[in-house]
């Protein structure tokens, strides 16, 4: 089984809050904040709704990004799954999924919607890629959690140099619901600026046996 771990400080998450009204948190461009060098975070996604201090409410959006050198990966084994590895931190209310990001290697607030297939204002569950099938509804901390990834996934890390994943939370943030006053759902995780990698993101795959080359030449007379 080889192993992949997320590439340090090009993951990390970012968040967005507005306290005009809902769109303007999740239908931003840039954030307002990263966490770029974070080693964790208890809001790694996060979708909120809160009283802001002074009157009126503010809305929360955090999505975490991570970055994979898949550079070294030409083919895996069809037969075995590919999961991919998140070590929970904390908060473990939020629902979500992995999706395909498109951020580049400079992690700045400008990525906040660095996500394929993304459009502002509407449901974007049917637009994104989903590299899984399963929403994530448990979440456990202070141990790795581990998440099935699809075919589509599975392309991406055989074809593309870097494996690039948005985590993303699906009840409101994806699927562009407005929460109530006092919603707070959020999961927290560690990331690969944590010492050490023992509690890194990181991708766990089955490499496809080399196939040996038994042709057998033999000389001939000219």
């Amino acid at each position: 089984m080889a192993s992949i771990y997320s590439t340090a400080q090009n993951d990390g998450y970012i968040a967005s809050v507005n306290a005009t009204n809902w769109a303007g948190a999740r239908d931003a461009t840039d954030g307002t904040g990263s966490g770029r060098t974070s080693t964790r975070a208890t809001t790694s996604i996060t979708s909120a709704k809160f009283p802001a201090r002074g009157g009126g409410y503010s809305w929360r959006i955090n999505r975490s990004f991570l970055w994979f050198d898949t550079s070294g990966v030409s083919e895996t084994d069809s037969g075995d799954a590919i999961i991919l590895y998140l070590y929970g931190f904390f908060t473990t209310t939020a629902d979500f999924f992995a999706v395909k990001s498109t951020h580049s290697v400079e992690f700045t607030t400008a990525i906040f919607d660095s996500i394929e297939g993304w459009s502002a204002g509407v449901d974007n569950e049917g637009n994104v890629t989903k590299y899984n099938d399963t929403e994530v509804t448990s979440w456990t901390h202070n141990a790795y959690n581990t998440i099935t990834l699809n075919s589509a996934a599975r392309t991406d890390i055989e074809d593309d140099d870097i494996f690039k994943v948005c985590l993303i939370e699906s009840v409101y943030d994806l699927r562009n619901v407005e929460p109530g006053t006092g919603v707070n759902v959020a999961s927290g995780m560690y990331y690969s600026d944590y010492t050490g990698t023992s509690r890194d993101p990181y991708i766990k795959y089955t490499p496809a046996a080399a196939v040996a080359d038994n042709a057998t030449f033999f000389g001939a007379n000219f």
